[in-house]
């Protein structure tokens, strides 16, 4: 027969045997692993680019995730807009979000961050372009240009 073991758990004694100890030990440490292996497993891939991005190439998979993240002041009439040449039946692509900038959030007109979201939604390779330029100016070229590849597996 195994010994008694008395331990103090957040200061309630609790008496078992030794095997019944090990055993939940082992059961609990299992279990644990199996929730982190699963949901590692499960978790698509989700990676933030900015402006040191422009030009990369990325290989992503299936239900992968990445967030464009480039500097953006709306209140000079300007904005990132997304080229048509993105193939949508590839990659989809959130509207922007525009988040202000932490350090400038009392100044009136200050600047911030338009986050584009994209998904890889299936296999293929398209580009994905933004422009940053004023939407009523037509024959203006914009003042700056975001490009990455994107390739799904």
């Amino acid at each position: 027969m195994s010994a008694i073991i008395s331990l103090k758990v957040f200061g309630l004694e609790v008496r078992m045997y030794k095997s019944k100890i090990i055993k939940k030990i082992v059961l609990i440490s299992l279990v644990a692993v199996i929730f982190v292996l699963f949901f590692n497993g499960c978790s698509a891939t989700r990676k933030a680019l900015t402006e040191k991005n422009n030009g990369d190439s990325l290989n992503l998979k299936i239900n992968d995730t990445i967030e464009i993240r480039l500097e953006s002041n709306p209140t000079t009439g300007y904005s990132w807009f997304l080229s048509d040449k993105v193939d949508s039946t590839i990659v989809s692509v959130t509207d922007p979000e525009f988040i202000e900038s932490k350090k400038d959030k009392e100044l009136v007109g200050a600047g911030g961050y338009e986050i584009f979201t994209i998904k890889a939604i299936s296999k293929g390779k398209t580009s994905i372009i933004l422009n940053y330029e004023r939407p009523w100016e037509e024959e203006v070229e914009p003042i700056e240009t975001f490009e990455i590849t994107i390739s799904v597996d």
